[in-house]
């Protein structure tokens, strides 16, 4: 009986040397966002950022001593799928509300025996991902029918930061993803120690608070006849200028679209309906327009002002008539609209 017990043991032993291996060669890697600037007004589901790279590094040495092969990659299973990025990334929740997040690698391997290369980028959820796991890309790695060679790998982990929701200022910090590898060539064998990936920085919403929430522009009494008889007449007398005023945020990117009523008598989209337009005590051949920079400002277009250095930022509006008909008849002439300021 002790020699059956012996030679099973024995045999157990020679099973599992016969097994294709991968060992760790760093115990974590993180990338560092720094800080990023947000508009408040980005859309969602837009990217905030480019790719963010973390370091390059030697990740794991694979042996292989069995025939088969070893592949590496990265994975999530740290935190919530919100929704899909234009190219099909999974982006995933944060430890920030509203900000979101997509991971990827960009790896290389060698196999030191002979010398082959291989080479590889991809982003979970992209086509092109191992079709078997959602939440991981997998590189092709190495297939050999080689007892006992060895195949040393070198990763360097990235990922892009996305608006998922309104989001708020803050700091984002702690594990997001993992580097991995496999030692067999299906993928069902054994698994290395997954190599933590961290992340850390800051997110800076910015926006302006409004401080002249209500412009008033007091054009006065304008004398029909200081009109003419052709349409897109605009008399030098018949304007008024204020200054819209904002506190901004440094680098908010401000952003304004006129919104109203266009005059009925004109295609020109920049020209107003005047309030009551067609009642008897209302001039009839007049619109109002708004100007910034001497240029009209278009219905339902959205114009970019400026980037703010950050502070008070004055922007001088100008309202006046224009013509409308051959003819202009006396009567109230006033109009209102709205100014939709936004940051993005």
């Amino acid at each position: 009986m002790k020699i059956i017990y012996l030679f099973a043991f024995l045999m157990c032993n020679i099973a599992s040397s016969y097994a294709n291996t991968c060992s760790n060669l760093i115990g974590s890697t993180s990338i560092n966002i720094g800080n990023i600037i947000v508009q408040r007004d980005a859309v969602v589901g837009s990217a905030i950022s480019n790719e963010i790279y973390g370091s390059n590094a030697q990740t794991y040495s694979c042996r292989t001593t069995d025939y088969g092969g070893d592949r590496a990659g990265v994975k999530n299973s740290y935190s919530s799928y919100v929704r899909s990025g234009p190219s099909g990334e999974r982006i995933y929740s944060t430890t920030l509300s509203g900000l979101g997040i997509s991971i990827g690698v960009k790896q290389s391997g060698v196999e030191l025996s002979t010398g082959t290369t291989y080479a590889g980028e991809g982003v979970i959820g992209v086509p092109g991902s191992y079709a078997s796991l959602v939440d991981a890309w997998i590189g092709p790695g190495f297939g050999t029918s080689n007892i006992n060679t060895y195949q040393n790998y070198t990763q360097q982990p990235k990922i892009r930061l996305w608006k998922t929701a309104n989001m708020i200022s803050g700091p984002i910090s702690g594990q997001v993803a993992a580097l991995i590898a496999n030692s067999s060539s299906n993928l069902s064998g054994q698994w290395a120690t997954e190599i933590p990936i961290t992340v850390s920085g800051n997110i800076t919403v910015v926006a302006c608070s409004i401080a002249t929430p209500n412009l008033t522009f007091p054009i006065g009494n304008i004398l029909a006849s200081s009109f003419g008889t052709a349409v897109g007449t605009t008399p030098s007398g018949a304007q008024n200028t204020q200054n819209l005023g904002l506190n901004c945020d440094a680098n908010a990117n401000i952003n304004v679209t006129l919104q109203g009523t266009q005059n009925p008598d004109v295609s020109t989209t920049s020209v107003l309906a005047l309030s009551g337009q067609g009642n008897a005590d209302v001039a009839k051949g007049v619109g109002v327009q708004l100007l910034y920079n001497g240029a009209p400002l278009v219905l339902n277009n959205r114009i970019v002002l400026k980037r703010s250095a950050g502070g008070q930022e004055t922007f001088p509006i100008t309202a006046r008539y224009y013509q409308t008909k051959t003819a202009v008849t006396t009567g109230k002439a006033n109009a209102s609209a709205t100014l939709d300021l936004t940051y993005q």
